[in-house]
């Protein structure tokens, strides 16, 4: 398996380049998905089996899940000890089901805890997440109020849901983003029906917002416009990204890499565009993802 974790700035990028086998190096793994916290990485393989990785140290530990037969989401993250940070991994069914229930897994003790209490009560509307301080956040929307979107926050070392408003309800907020461990981003176009009420198209111009910094204790989130971007070339599908605020600039890359295989840069100044091919995978279940990742040499809990 050969992995490119790119860094913030465009022009440098760290090569990873290793086998990750369940015994020795020499089983080779398809993965198709990637989540990660903290420096290490949750990783899906193309047959539903979990793995977790640290590229730095070339740590890997799998994991098997407690039940199977349904669909979940899952979520890598730690819980806040005063001298060491605790993994966990959070399992969770993704429709509307008033009875579903949740799993937590910890690395320490090797198992898995059925919570009942903190069954999750809306719909995360897009596949990607992001942490932040050990914890994950998403974009979902409401059960009953089904067009009300908000982030939704859990905590690994309480163990519960959090929500948090949205400044608008945006009608086409694409994805969500962490800035410098501190703050969410996100950022939406604008949308425009035809004078018959039947069409609408997407305009030129789109907006990024930026959170105030996160408080694990806080139970709103204030939001404020960033910056804007007026563009005609890029194609609107994005499902992941990366801002700079200081320089008003996105990293983004294609949702459908079968169509085109291109990470942008763009900004409010047009002279900060360009477009960087990437090599497509052959895995199409997924669409690729961008997140910002720093090593870490915290060693993975083995049994």
């Amino acid at each position: 398996m050969s992995v490119a974790i790119y860094l913030q700035t465009m022009e440098l990028f760290i090569e990873v380049k290793g086998a990750v086998g369940l015994h020795s190096n020499l089983e080779q793994v398809d993965i198709t998905q990637v989540l990660h916290c903290g420096g290490l990485l949750l990783c899906f393989t193309n047959n539903n089996r979990l793995v977790v990785w640290n590229p730095c140290l070339g740590e890997t530990r799998w994991i098997h899940p407690k039940t199977t037969g349904y669909s979940s989401n899952f979520a890598l993250g730690y819980q806040k000890n005063k001298s060491y940070h605790s993994y966990k991994i959070l399992r969770c069914r993704h429709d509307f089901q008033l009875n579903n229930t949740s799993e937590i897994y910890e690395f320490g003790s090797d198992s898995w805890r059925v919570r009942d209490d903190i069954a999750l009560d809306c719909k995360l509307t897009l596949p990607n997440q992001v942490s932040s301080q050990g914890n994950t956040f998403w974009l979902a929307e409401d059960r009953i109020f089904r067009n009300k979107r908000i982030v939704l926050s859990f905590d690994f070392t309480t163990e519960r849901f959090k929500r948090f408003s949205l400044p608008k309800n945006p009608p086409s907020i694409t994805s969500l983003s962490v800035v410098r461990e501190e703050q969410l981003s996100f950022f939406f176009f604008f949308f425009f029906v035809n004078q018959d009420g039947m069409h609408c198209f997407v305009s030129n111009k789109m907006q990024v917002w930026v959170s105030d910094k996160i408080d694990n204790d806080a139970v709103v989130l204030s939001w404020s416009k960033s910056f804007k971007v007026d563009f005609q070339a890029i194609d609107r599908r994005f499902q992941s990204f990366m801002v700079d605020e200081e320089k008003k600039v996105v990293l983004c890359c294609d949702s459908c890499p079968w169509i085109r295989s291109m990470v942008y840069t763009f900004g409010e100044d047009f002279d900060s565009y360009t477009e960087t091919p990437y090599v497509q995978s052959m895995q199409l279940d997924f669409p690729p993802f961008i997140f910002s990742y720093v090593p870490s040499l915290v060693h993975i809990q083995q049994e």
